[in-house]
C-alpha cells in the first residue's frame, strides 16, 4: 500500500510560543513532537500522569489529541507477529484474540490497531475529548470486497469531535516501530523480541518515527487504498 508519510523532526522547547491566557492556539507539529520526545520515563508506566504530562502546555483540543497521537505512535510498536495482512499471509490474527488493557499496552509496547485505537481513545478520554473508535477494512486499491478481505484485512482507528467535526487519526499507520514478523504468532523468536523492546524502554523509552499523514486524515485522500466500510463506536 503506498503511503506518502511525513517524517517529523524534533527541535528544542525554546521554539513554543508565548500564547496569552484564554486564548487557544495550534502548536506547528515540529513543537508538538519536540514536547512528546521529551516525555519523563516516570510518567509513562501509568495513563493519568502519561496524559498529564502530554496535554499540560496545551489549550486547544487538537493539540492536545495530536500529542497523545504522537506518543503512541513514537512509543508503541506495530506486534507484525501477531498480524500482517501486507506480508503475503505469512502471520494471521486469531479470532480469540482480546486486545490489550492500557496498562498492559504501556508495560509491552507493541499490540496491533485494536490496541492503538483502543489506547487512543482511553487517553483522549482521559483528556476530556470526546473520541470514537472505527472498525473497518485497509486493502489495496482496485481489489473486490470479498470473504478474503473481510478475514485479512480488517483495521481499527479513531476520530475525535473538534469543532463539530470528525479529525480522523490511525495511530497504527503513524507508527513507525516495527516487530518484525515470522508466521508463527507465537515463537520463542517473538517472546525475545518483546523481551527486548520492554528492556529498552525500561529506563528510556525507545522512539520511533512517527507519519503524521495519518493524523486529520480525509478518506478522500485515501480512496486509493482505504475501504470506507466503516463501523462506528
Amino acid at each position: 500500500m503506498s503511503r506518502f508519510f511525513t517524517l517529523l523532526i524534533s527541535f528544542g522547547l525554546s521554539i513554543f510560543l508565548f500564547c496569552p491566557a484564554g486564548v487557544a492556539q495550534q502548536y506547528s507539529s515540529e513543537q508538538i513532537a519536540s514536547y512528546v520526545s521529551k516525555t519523563p520515563r516516570k510518567a509513562e508506566n501509568n495513563i493519568a500522569p502519561l496524559v498529564r504530562y502530554l496535554t499540560q502546555p496545551f489549550s486547544d483540543d487538537y493539540d492536545k489529541a495530536k500529542a497523545i497521537a504522537f506518543w503512541i505512535a513514537s512509543r508503541i510498536s506495530y506486534d507484525e507477529y501477531l498480524y500482517d495482512s501486507d506480508g503475503g499471509g505469512s502471520t494471521y490474527l486469531f479470532n480469540s484474540y482480546k486486545p490489550q488493557s492500557t496498562s498492559d499496552l504501556l508495560r509491552s509496547r507493541a499490540g496491533i490497531c485494536m490496541d492503538f485505537a483502543n489506547l487512543f481513545q482511553a487517553m483522549c478520554r482521559k483528556a476530556g475529548i470526546t473520541t470514537r473508535i472505527v472498525r473497518g477494512y485497509v486493502y489495496p486499491a482496485g481489489k473486490a470486497f470479498s470473504a478474503s478481505i473481510r478475514k485479512n484485512y480488517g483495521h481499527a482507528w479513531n476520530y475525535f469531535y473538534y469543532k463539530g467535526k470528525k479529525i480522523y487519526v490511525d495511530t497504527t499507520f503513524m507508527a513507525g516501530g516495527r516487530l518484525a514478523a515470522d508466521k508463527y504468532p507465537n515463537s520463542s523468536k517473538r517472546r525475545r523480541a518483546l523481551y527486548n523492546l520492554k528492556k529498552e524502554n525500561k529506563k528510556q523509552s525507545k522512539a520511533s518515527p512517527v507519519y503524521v499523514y495519518y493524523f486529520d486524515f480525509t478518506y478522500e485522500d485515501e480512496e486509493s487504498s482505504r475501504n470506507q466500510t466503516r463501523r462506528e463506536r
